[in-house]
């Protein structure tokens, strides 16, 4: 001890008081960094107020970098305690200030992924204040253009803490700038791809082309989007695994959005036995007409869609109806029970009214020839 103290003492000349009550400010910094963050916190809120609702998740997130700020205040008031050699605080000087940008930058990062949670909050109580079952087209388009800003933000933030750091140490930022110029030149030809996927995802947002939860066929897949990424889509398809497309790609293939479908279209086609009369089928044809139109789960809107019921033509084997009509919802469970409602009572009409389903049938003509 006597050798570490007449080290400190000879070259630097600090007391030992000085040197105990330096190292206790450290210390009583490091120990009781969450009770000083806390306090500041609770100004903060009580300054901020209740104008703000979900202010708490925005303080919470710079609580660790205030800590680190604490511990960097502690460690700077230790040095104006302790006389250090002038070497020594030129060095120092540079490092504290670099440790608190690093915090308050730090803090920065953490306050743009709050905001983003502060406008999905947003979103889904003002969803829920109208009553709505689901996120309507803005709320989406705000959502994906959220996402974009808070990553762009983020990378931002980074940059440009880098610099402010480097810009302490005495780096010329202004010459680190017009070299990164340079060089962008070549990342730029390298990246070509990167930056065709991203102004492809803000065409996609944008243009509200899709958002996730729709179910959208491109030529490569179907199935329903789940995730609309800066480079990249992620679409669940029906065998539940995940295939991933650059978006570069979707804004240059056609994609059908089911999801935009108002209405759900039901077409087939129901072929009669050609030993059925006229009258039969002139009645099959109006009842199917009337149990369409007295549907409740059946658009007969005409204005929204349309709905045919007619002789379509003699086929080879069969005389066929045309039935051509939407539901009124888009979902495919429901869609499929409506259908095979449809198909069973149209089973039934043909029944009722003395007909039978046709099948594909040949008939062989044998001639018989007289001896000569």
């Amino acid at each position: 001890m006597f050798e570490l103290w007449g080290f400190l003492i000879t070259p630097w000349h600090i007391s030992l008081g000085r040197f105990i009550l330096a190292l206790l400010i450290f210390i009583f910094a490091i120990l009781f960094r969450s009770l000083f963050a806390n306090v500041i916190l609770k100004l903060l809120k009580a300054f901020v107020g209740k104008k703000y609702v979900f202010d708490d998740e925005m303080l919470a997130d710079v609580s660790t970098p205030l800590k680190f700020v604490v511990i960097v205040f502690g460690f700077y008031l230790a040095t104006l305690v302790v006389p250090l050699p002038a070497d020594i605080e030129e060095t120092l000087t540079p490092f504290i200030r670099s440790l608190i940008m690093f915090a308050l930058f730090w803090a920065l990062y953490y306050l743009v992924e709050s905001v983003g949670i502060v406008i999905d909050k947003i979103t889904l109580a003002s969803k829920t204040s109208y009553g709505l079952k689901s996120l309507t087209d803005g709320a989406e388009l705000t959502y994906g253009i959220k996402s974009l800003l808070v990553k762009g933000s983020k990378i931002l933030i980074v940059v440009i803490g880098l610099m402010v750091i480097l810009n302490e140490w005495g780096i010329n930022i202004v010459a680190l700038l017009a070299g990164l110029g340079i060089a962008s030149a070549a990342v730029a030809l390298t990246a070509k791809e990167t930056l065709s996927n991203i102004f492809s995802s803000l065409a996609i947002i944008l243009n509200n082309t899709f958002k996730p939860g729709d179910w959208i066929m491109t030529p490569d897949v179907e199935g329903i989007v789940e995730e609309i990424g800066s480079r990249e889509t992620k679409i669940r398809t029906f065998s539940k695994a995940i295939v991933t497309i650059p978006n570069a790609k979707l804004t240059h293939s056609v994609v059908t959005n089911f999801s935009r479908m108002t209405n759900r279209r039901i077409k087939m086609r129901i072929g009669l036995e050609y030993r059925t009369r006229r009258e039969q089928v002139t009645r099959i044809i109006q009842r199917f007409h009337n149990y369409l139109q007295n549907h409740p789960s059946i658009e007969i809107d005409s204005s929204k869609a349309v709905m045919l019921v007619h002789l379509a033509e003699f086929n080879d084997s069969s005389i066929d109806i045309l039935l051509y009509y939407f539901t009124k919802t888009t979902h495919w469970q429901e869609w499929m029970r409506i259908r095979e409602e449809n198909m069973l009572e149209f089973m039934k009409i043909v029944e009722e009214e003395g007909a039978a389903f046709a099948f594909p049938s040949q008939q062989i003509y044998l001639e018989k020839c007289c001896d000569s």
